[in-house]
């Protein structure tokens, strides 16, 4: 993981610098775990170009993640983990009530099985297409949904995820969450609840969630912690 953030300081810093006139920029990282085989560690930042701000226009995206998970191949269960680094060009737009944006670019991926699994051409490292889309639509003073999807083109991996909040009396928000996620080797389901925009200082947000995960082996339980800042 520490390769993850070596990389990606110095690339946000070198934009910055290029897009000093432009609205602050956005870091986001964060974690989530279970109480089996399945983890994810994430770090991001979304810089806008000249001319452009979070709010609308042209938007650069740099990640950083890794990912762990296990799935069965007859019966021997495989222990996948996936380093991926991504760079994308995304379109943001955003009114009163709501905010959305899409984004297209390249991911790069080393993944490693254990034990080898000869069924699954995913194992090693590769470059693929990834494209997401992203929004969120007030329909009240006090409740807004929030819809993500990402697709991996050449892995065939995706990962959609809805939330329905409501705004308590301290400006946070909480509700349930529902995430659809898997590639051609396996398939996960998680459904949770969610505590987030709560302050820290005064610039970070941060956030909680803790719920349960089905995949096609197992049911175990999930915790998260999501934090981000402006810069």
């Amino acid at each position: 993981m520490r390769k993850l953030y070596k990389f990606l300081f110095p690339v946000a810093l070198m934009l910055n610098a290029q897009v000093a006139q432009a609205a602050d920029n956005l870091l986001l990282t964060g974690a989530e775990v279970t109480n089996d085989s399945s983890h994810y560690l994430y770090l991001g930042t979304s810089v806008p170009l000249p001319r452009s701000n979070l709010g609308k226009g042209y938007v650069v995206h740099l990640w950083a993640d890794y990912q762990t998970y296990a799935y069965e191949a007859g019966a021997t269960e495989i222990e996948a983990s996936i380093n991926s680094l991504s760079a994308a060009i995304g379109y943001h737009d955003s009114g009163e009530d709501y905010w959305w944006n899409t984004r297209l670019g390249v991911i790069r991926s080393d993944t490693r099985l254990s034990p080898d699994d000869p069924g699954n051409d995913s194992a090693g490292s590769d470059t693929n297409l990834k494209f997401q889309l992203e929004g969120e639509k007030r329909t009240s003073e006090k409740f807004k949904m929030i819809g993500n999807l990402e697709y991996v083109f050449g892995r065939n991996a995706y990962w959609v995820r809805g939330r329905f909040v409501t705004k308590n009396d301290d400006n946070s928000y909480d509700g349930p969450e529902l995430i659809y996620q898997g590639d051609p080797h396996y398939s996960a389901w998680q459904l949770g609840w969610i505590l987030n925009e709560m302050t820290l200082g005064d610039s970070w947000r941060w956030g909680v969630k803790a719920g349960v995960r089905f995949d096609e082996n197992d049911t175990s339980a999930y915790a998260g912690i999501e934090l981000s800042t402006s810069y």
